[in-house]
């Protein structure tokens, strides 16, 4: 769950588009309100909001968005370029393709359930700390290209490279300590390796990328 920042306000329904989907939920599909701080209903129409679609929130100048936990899957561009920089975010198993992409993203903590981080999901933003739970077993290419990482939680023996946008010396120090989980500190142009969080379930496959 990410908590920052920005009070958030209550939508009518009818500010969004809606499309029902295959799985027996909503798909919200665009977003006609003109809040910037948005709060997404868990129900429409007396049924679950499951899927936020295809750059459903994408250039709305959103500086705030809550996803209640019935959210499961974030279709490409989901909230991509906007000024978000306060992200509430409760479950979202599937994040997809470039979903928080160019926004002003500052910390990350992945829910625990996540399970694949799309390609370019939170490339530039201004990330400088992320938590990745141990649910996590997929992280696209250039997820977290362009930002200014400096801390990074993560469990052990994942299989991570530079291509997933992280720092080249983050991935060569976390190999050196033998993948050992714990939150890795960025000071000074150097990696540490600080406390070992509790991440939740392991992934003994490690990550693809």
């Amino acid at each position: 769950m990410i908590l920052f920042g920005a009070a958030l306000f209550a939508q009518s329904e009818d500010d969004f588009d809606i499309l029902q989907n295959r799985a027996g939920g909503i798909t919200i599909t665009g977003y006609r309100g003109t809040e910037k701080n948005v709060a997404i209903p868990e129900t429409i129409g007396g049924m679950k909001v499951t899927i936020i679609g295809l750059r459903a929130f994408f250039n709305k100048s959103l500086t705030g968005v809550a996803i209640p936990e019935t959210v499961t899957y974030l279709e490409s561009q989901a909230f991509a370029n906007n000024r978000l920089n306060s992200l509430t975010m409760l479950n979202c198993v599937i994040i997809g393709y470039g979903a928080f992409a160019d926004n002003q993203l500052t910390e990350l903590i992945l829910p625990e359930g996540a399970a694949t981080i799309g390609p370019m999901a939170f490339a530039r933003n201004r990330l400088a700390g992320i938590v990745i739970p141990g649910s996590v077993i997929h992280i696209g290419n250039s997820a977290f290209e362009g930002n200014p990482l400096r801390s990074v939680a993560i469990g052990a023996n994942r299989n991570i490279d530079n291509g997933q946008g992280f720092d080249p010396s983050f991935v060569n120090y976390y190999v050196s300590t033998g993948k050992k989980a714990g939150t890795y500190v960025r000071e000074n142009r150097v990696w540490t390796l600080r406390a070992e969080p509790d991440l939740g379930r392991e992934n003994p496959d490690g990550l693809s990328d």
